[in-house]
């Protein structure tokens, strides 16, 4: 049967929104994704009815527990066959022609040939276009009828009709989507060795070592040919072909070796970043408001030089050790024996010994280059406040302080990687021919074994040469770790909080026990000499209204901050409807939302859309869409959505619409109020507004937040 008559029963294609778990683990096993081990995710009995958003948001959360992550993204209809074809292994949500939802399974895409694993746990073959055409059956039959009477009135050839229906209907469905793809993978906050093992990159290191291994016996062979014929005074023709012979096998060998060393960097770096990145948004708000964003920023390029210096300068290594091998075998083989071994072990030692050297004077120069680092952002934040207030001649001595300093530490470090990687290659051949002057002088050695001899010395000083590249780079390596191994430390943290159904949030929200229970609840910044808040007990009711008053300085943002999860206490007991942090995990933000203050809020450099929403699901539904362009309308924003040429698709920010003080502190209420959270913190967002604002501003946050705080000054 041909891809155009097939016929696909989606119906028993679908797995049922109650077998969702059991379908997550069985296409994670189908596609031989390695699954952390412990209990199966449990799907909530009421997630078939909480609808698309919720069921993705559990998809999401299932993932994490089996140390997988579902990536999610929108299968618009012009896209679906690329989809398709390329998004394996991934589930995907459709309606059935009956408009009830399910799942696919997609297993593997390829060409127009797609495997899916359907609810009786067999494979399924189907074509991709096959596949489409069933897919948007339902959204293509309104236009059917029309597009029917626009070829009979255009006259349309019969032989062009399915082209031109085909064009017609991707115009009419350019936008809409069809399905919602999640796709699969491991998690990088899975074990490194484990992502490596997944990726394949382990068993990959053998054919390297195997391909690097002929290479260099080919290239000892060569020599000894050449060699043997060259002292003896007779290098006849059938010698010289076979050397010529071996040395053009060396090409190709030569390029296959690189070729296979480059592919494990880039995939290996690929998953460095990954696991760095990972760690990075999961690094603790408290520490970096601490260090400073300065300090944050060095890390970041320090993660860069990470993962391209220990991968190239690893590789390096490893090649410059194998080649050590070799010519350590091939030098006890030859005419200097094991004296030539001796020395040579002893220049690696002292090679060794300088690299150490380098290391302790290169890592005080970056702790200098990062204090610079810091301080340049530092700078720059309060440039325009240093212009107006500070000396000239004092900022001035500072920063020549600072440029002397660097440029100390630079020129030790400069002098430290000098012998490495100038004396140490060449000084070996010295020292090589001093090893072989015994033998050479007494006569006991043959014309092959000098041979031998030469040849060992040329390839340990080519491995000398590498391993002096290799620990400049590793010595760098090393000093970037010491920077970003809590980036990488930090992915690892599996994420073992429960799920929260959006029913049971509902039924909290009208329940009469508290939302907030606070008891002995103490506070302290780590550079503070006494706490902020003390033995402080706080109970707060679902749907209070609540105005917390005090001077500056009091606390009131701190426990703000306590509250919502920005800041752990010190000591006492938070419970957030009856739970505590180690059982919500991340599921406090879903409870708990603020607007702080207007120091610590920002307009991100992005649409306005993506500003208002960036605290539900992104990307984000028409539905939501709607409701943050009413919010806006609500809280006298209208004027600014009509003003913008693109309206919530606007570009705001640093680079965009710029944005007035008291527009700025209207979006960051929105933002918290489109939360939807149960208990809504509002930190001075009353600030920058006028009387009349204030009043429309507040009515609307009394009106969309199920229980508010208010913090203010009196």
């Amino acid at each position: 049967m041909s891809a155009r008559e097939e016929t696909i029963d989606m119906h028993a294609l679908l797995w049922p929104v109650p077998r969702l778990g059991e379908a997550l683990e069985e296409l994670a096993r189908r596609a031989r994704l390695r699954v952390a081990e412990g209990e199966g995710p449990q799907v909530p009995a009421t997630l078939a009815a909480d609808g698309e958003q919720e069921q993705g948001r559990w998809l999401e959360w299932a993932a994490q527990r089996l140390g997988l992550e579902a990536e999610g993204l929108d299968a618009v209809a012009p896209e679906l066959e690329s989809v398709l074809r390329g998004a394996a292994p991934a589930l995907l949500r459709v309606e059935d022609p009956a408009g009830a939802a399910g799942f696919l399974l997609l297993l593997k895409g390829r060409g127009d040939s797609a495997q899916l694993v359907g609810p009786d746990l067999r494979v399924h073959r189907h074509s991709i276009s096959a596949l489409r055409r069933a897919l948007c059956a339902r959204l293509e039959a309104p236009y059917a009828q029309e597009i029917g009477e626009l070829m009979a009135a255009a006259a349309v050839p019969p032989e062009r009709q399915a082209s031109v229906r085909s064009a017609l209907l991707r115009d009419r469905l350019a936008a809409r989507q069809v399905a919602s793809c999640w796709m699969l993978r491991l998690a990088p906050s899975r074990g490194f060795w484990d992502q490596l093992a997944q990726e394949g990159l382990r068993q990959r290191i053998v054919p390297i070592v195997a391909v690097f291994g002929l290479f260099y016996g080919l290239e000892v062979l060569s020599w000894s040919l050449i060699g043997q014929g060259t002292l003896h005074g007779n290098v006849d023709g059938g010698w010289l072909m076979a050397w010529t012979l071996l040395l053009a096998t060396l090409v190709p060998l030569q390029w296959l070796s690189g070729w296979l060393d480059a592919r494990f960097a880039i995939d290996a770096g690929r998953i460095m970043k990954s696991r760095l990145l990972a760690g990075a948004l999961r690094s603790d708000v408290e520490t970096v408001r601490r260090q400073g964003a300065g300090e944050l920023l060095a890390r970041v390029l320090e993660s860069q030089a990470l993962e391209s210096l220990a991968l190239n300068g690893g590789f390096g290594v490893l090649v410059a050790l194998l080649e050590l091998l070799f010519a350590a075998s091939i030098l006890a083989a030859g005419a200097g024996g094991w004296l030539h071994v001796a020395l040579l072990l002893g220049w690696v030692a002292l090679t060794l010994v300088l690299g150490l050297r380098y290391l302790g004077r290169l890592r005080a120069w970056t702790l200098e280059r990062l204090r610079m680092t810091q301080a340049l952002v530092e700078r720059m934040v309060g440039h325009r406040t240093r212009l107006a207030q500070e000396q000239r001649g004092r900022r001035d001595h500072e920063e020549d302080q600072e440029l002397g300093s660097y440029l100390r530490s630079s020129r030790s470090m400069d002098r430290s990687i000098l012998p490495i990687v100038g004396v140490m290659p060449r000084g070996w051949m010295l020292v090589a021919l001093g090893g072989l002057a015994p033998a050479f002088v007494a006569g006991t050695a043959s014309p092959t074994d000098i041979a031998i001899a030469l040849g060992g010395m040329l390839m340990a000083g080519r491995a000398l040469s590498g391993i002096s590249d290799g620990i400049s780079a590793l010595a760098r390596a090393a000093v970037a770790w010491k920077q970003v191994s809590a980036f990488f430390v930090a992915g690892e943290e599996a994420a073992r909080e429960p799920f929260l159904p959006a029913a049971t949030r509902s039924h909290a929200q009208g329940a009469a026990r508290r939302l907030v229970d606070a008891r002995e609840l103490s506070f302290q910044y780590r550079e503070a000499a006494k706490p902020v808040l003390r033995d402080i007990d706080l109970a707060i009711h679902h749907g209070e209204r609540i105005l917390l008053e005090g001077s500056s300085g009091g606390g009131k943002s701190t426990l703000a901050a306590l509250l919502t999860g920005l800041r752990q206490p010190a000591s006492g007991s938070l419970l957030l409807d009856g739970l505590d942090r180690q059982t919500l995990g991340r599921n406090w933000h879903r409870l708990a939302a603020e607007a702080p203050q207007f120091h610590e809020n920002h307009i991100l450099s992005g649409t306005l859309g993506f500003n208002l929403l960036m605290g539900r699901n992104w990307p984000a539904s028409e539905e939501d869409l709607e409701e943050a362009r009413a919010l806006c309308v609500e809280l006298g924003l209208g004027e600014l959505l009509e003003r913008m040429p693109a309206g919530l698709a606007q570009t705001v920010g640093e680079t965009g619409w710029q944005l007035s003080h008291g527009e700025r502190s209207r979006i960051f209420l929105a933002r918290a109020l489109l939360q939807k959270a149960p208990l809504t913190v509002l930190d001075e967002s009353f600030a920058a507004l006028d009387p009349e604002t204030l009043a429309r501003c507040l009515r609307c946050a009394f009106e969309r937040a199920p229980t508010l705080m208010v913090i203010a000054h009196p």
